[in-house]
């Protein structure tokens, strides 16, 4: 069965003098979504952020999830500061190199996992209380920030000097420089904060009220897993596995009740179309053959990775087929006329979709 799946896979691409991209694109021109934002009826959340020169899409999404779920929960909803956990998560990857003597992952890459042990430990702050960047220019450029990360750690790896005390510091020391101090206390709205009293008084989060859902057949269904991509680098096993049919009846439930969902998707497919606002599955992919199976081989074989975390915000259905409004931080959202946004389809979700977090809340009334 395998090998009919991979011949039928391989059989996609064969889209005569055009390539898979140019093909899709084609027939994105011609596809059947919904005409608008105001199709959706979207769901309370903030205008969309480009995350510029970073690899902090993980940072957007997750907090744009947490001010909507501010908002949800009858609080006033706060532009929440990008590069507070990112700061915070750089630290804590620095902490696991030196104990594991250089053999944890370090990068700039993380998850919504990462930005909800990151805010319960390390509290949450508003972006006007930490702007994150030590610049005169309003856009953020991280690559100089991570070029000197890198040399400091293949420095101490190279010496073999594993001191925790003096290479958090030295870690600190450099994210100063190029995001700035995060600030211990800080005022708002004429009140005197921390960043754990921002998150408990006035967000009103608990960073334990969040459940995390994949489906692949690596492991055991209905048992929690260790999301296996190189940005969970801390391997972390609190995902819910689910089968397919049950993760995507359960994305649906959820955002049709008013939760929205921060999701860590691949967008790499041809079926994703900036200038048209769409994710799809392209005719010429089979997109009736979105299986379990089908989902399971295109992440063995690497053609899907986590390449980007997004936020759902909105859900409708539309000559027959669900689509999902996706707020977007990436640089390609801002090619169509959504700015910002675009609209992914069932069958996007189902193939690609590798996760994603809603409120504990959401399971209420879901069947599986």
């Amino acid at each position: 069965m395998k090998t009919v799946l991979i011949l039928m896979i391989s059989l996609t691409f064969r889209v005569g003098a055009q390539s898979p991209h140019d093909a899709a694109r084609a027939e994105a021109q011609q596809l059947q979504a919904p005409p608008s934002l105001e199709s959706f009826n979207p769901l309370q959340h903030l205008e969309p952020i480009n995350q510029d020169t970073t690899s902090s899409c993980w940072s957007f999404s997750t907090l744009s999830f947490l001010e909507s779920e501010m908002a949800r929960r009858g609080v006033q909803p706060v532009r929440l500061a990008m590069m507070y956990p990112v700061y915070q998560a750089f630290v804590e990857k620095a902490r696991r190199y030196i104990q594991t003597r250089g053999r944890s992952r370090f990068a700039p890459g993380d998850l919504f996992t990462g930005v909800l042990k990151i805010v319960k430990k390390y509290g949450i702050v508003p972006q006007s209380a930490y702007p994150g960047q030590t610049r005169s220019c309003k856009t953020f450029n991280h690559d100089p920030l991570y070029a000197a990360l890198d040399k400091y750690l293949e420095e101490i790896t190279k010496i073999g000097n594993w001191d925790m005390e003096e290479g958090l510091h030295n870690i600190r020391r450099i994210l100063d420089e190029y995001l700035g101090p995060p600030p211990a206390t800080f005022n708002f709205k004429g009140q005197q904060y921390t960043p754990q009293s921002f998150l408990h008084d006035y967000c009103r989060l608990n960073p334990d009220d969040y459940r995390m859902f994949t489906s692949f057949t690596y492991a055991p269904f209905h048992s929690q897993i260790v999301l296996d991509v190189p940005d969970n680098w801390a391997r972390d096993s609190v995902y819910q596995n689910l089968p397919l049919d049950a993760f995507y009846s359960l994305l649906k439930h959820a955002v049709e009740k008013g939760y929205s969902a921060a999701i860590d998707a691949d967008i790499s497919e041809p079926g994703r179309v900036p200038v048209k606002d769409v994710c799809f599955i392209p005719s010429f992919d089979f997109p009736q053959s979105v299986t379990q199976m089908a989902r399971e081989l295109r992440f063995e074989n690497g053609a899907t990775t986590d390449d980007h975390l997004m936020h759902i915000v909105g859900l409708t259905t539309y000559q027959n087929a669900d689509w999902f409004l996706v707020k977007d931080s990436w640089r390609t959202a801002w090619d169509g006329r959504l700015k910002g946004y675009f609209m992914m389809r069932d069958d996007y979700v189902c193939l690609k979709v590798l996760a994603f977090v809603v409120h504990k809340d959401a399971l209420e009334g879901w069947r599986q």
